[in-house]
């Protein structure tokens, strides 16, 4: 792969980094959240592939104060939004959902994890009711733990929109879930 030298506009020093260590470094990372987003493997590696591509050609424009994983996880987000756009369908987020069961420590036993699956797909089923304005901040916050600025960055909107969002979101999925009885309320952003 060949070698990107980024440069800062606001500081004449140069960092080189290799777009192979950059795809190294993120590319699971950007692979999962595009699955998640997308909910289609095929559709997702080649959102992922995307994403370095962008990244390749835009690299002029990356900041050099800029957290590489922040400016790659935008470049993803708008490679999915824009296959979400061409093919207009809404797909369920279970591939992601396999995904996360499978990083648990222990496993359930068969009951708790029927179970679990049922409540699992309801929540998720939930989600992907949501239009995507309200699903893409709740997948960045809840799925991937970004924390709200960090959201606001990739998305390109202000905090307050996001924390609105959020807000918005939590109150229809617990309209829609709140026979679940949730385990636990998660704020918008950790206490402490």
């Amino acid at each position: 792969m060949t070698r990107v030298t980024l440069t800062s506009k606001q500081d004449a020093g140069t960092s080189e980094i290799k777009i192979e260590s950059l795809v190294k470094e993120y590319f699971s990372y950007i692979h999962r959240l595009t699955l998640s987003i997308l909910d289609d493997s095929h559709e997702a590696d080649d959102a992922a592939q995307d994403t370095f591509i962008a990244a390749h050609h835009a690299v002029e424009g990356f900041r050099a104060e800029a957290n590489p994983k922040t400016w790659l996880t935008s470049i993803a987000v708008n490679a999915c939004r824009s296959r979400i756009r061409k093919r207009k369908v809404r797909q369920t987020l279970s591939t992601a959902l396999v995904a996360l069961h499978l990083l648990k420590n222990q496993p359930p036993s068969p009951e708790q994890a029927a179970i679990q699956s049922e409540i699992d797909q309801s929540i998720w089923l939930a989600v992907d009711a949501l239009d995507e304005k309200h699903r893409t901040p709740v997948i960045l916050r809840y799925v991937h733990e970004l924390n709200v600025p960090e959201i606001a960055e990739i998305l390109h909107l202000s905090q307050g929109t996001i924390h609105s969002r959020l807000h918005y979101a939590r109150q229809k999925l617990q309209a829609q879930l709140g026979h679940l009885n949730p385990r636990e309320e998660v704020p918008d952003e950790p206490s402490g």
